[in-house]
């Protein structure tokens, strides 16, 4: 099994990726034959096409962004890239022939890593988003090393808490709702006390793994909380959308035998309504305690909280 540190050695190496998004075609061509040959260069002619190119894998590892676009101009698509959590930290570099000083300063002030005046000179361009692209790695190497869990490669449960904060004042401002599960692993424990630990580390590294891959959208979060026990947060999500996901998870575990080994689940999940009150360590109490409640109701089910948090109280 691989290591925290030798995942992080793969992402130094790899291709390093970068995102234009313009709206003016012959600038793209001046892009592409200006960066083509030092990166893996793709391409968005307005913020809607970005966002949905955002919105799938793989994330790029830097972002040449346009400020004068039409429909959604690079300032507000900026500021939604930087209130996402998944894509947050990636790098906006603006280029723009706007050049004032309350331009350039809205665009700092919504997060972006540099600003380069139109036309760009490639040359200045390539050596700005190599030190981009390096502190960012270097940084996302140094958040793994604190926050990533080295056995199941996914967010522990100090990088979880912190997600969950994050998201939770983000869809109080949208008025969006969001969902906790809590997945617990049932009959693990037999493999640990029977075939040893290398056996149930390897199991549990493919439940971490079936987990992640499920069918979840790009923004959800798989996190470990320990004891075989994971995480799983869903924003924009009401109880509709919460009760499919409980239920495909409680599907893999009946249908498919992760690792050759015969597992169950036990499933919590809540929903909130953040702009209506409440707090996310109300949420996760709420969720937990409906869990630890499954001990004297009965293991391998799924256990919802009634209402939503922040409205029925």
């Amino acid at each position: 099994m691989g290591s925290a540190l030798q995942v992080d050695s793969d992402m130094e190496n790899s291709t390093k990726r970068v995102l234009v998004i313009d709206d003016n075609e012959m600038e793209l061509k001046l892009y592409f034959n200006g960066l083509g040959k030092h990166f893996d260069v793709s391409f968005a002619p307005n913020a809607r096409t970005a966002w949905e190119m955002l919105n799938s894998a793989p994330l790029p590892d830097a972002i040449i962004l346009d400020i004068m676009m039409p429909n959604e101009d690079g300032l507000n698509l900026c500021n939604r890239i930087k209130e996402t959590q998944f894509i947050q930290d990636v790098p906006v570099i603006f280029v723009s022939s706007l050049t004032g000083p309350s331009v350039k300063s809205q665009a700092f002030e919504l997060g972006g890593a540099d600003f380069v005046t139109k036309p760009p000179m490639m040359t200045e361009l390539i050596a700005r988003l190599h030190r981009h692209i390096a502190l960012y790695r270097k940084t996302k190497k140094l958040e793994s090393l604190i926050f990533i869990d080295p056995l199941t490669h996914l967010p522990n449960e100090a990088k979880f808490k912190e997600v969950l904060g994050i998201e939770w004042a983000r869809c109080a401002r949208y008025w969006h709702h969001m969902t906790l599960l809590i997945v617990r692993v049932e009959k693990i424990q037999n493999i640990q006390e029977m075939q040893g630990n290398d056996h149930y580390f390897a199991v549990l590294s493919a439940v971490a793994t079936t987990l992640s891959t499920a069918g979840n959208r790009p923004g959800d979060l798989v996190a470990t909380l320990g004891n075989n026990e994971f995480a799983i947060l869903l924003s924009d999500c009401g109880h509709d959308g919460a009760a499919m996901k409980a239920k495909q998870i409680e599907d893999l575990f009946k249908n498919e035998q992760i690792a050759n080994s015969h597992l169950g689940c036990t499933v919590s999940y809540a929903v909130a309504a953040p702009a209506g009150g409440g707090s996310p360590e109300e949420l996760f109490s709420s969720v937990d305690n409906r869990l630890f409640e499954s001990h004297q109701l009965g293991a391998g089910k799924i256990y919802p909280v009634n209402g939503v948090i922040g409205i029925d109280q």
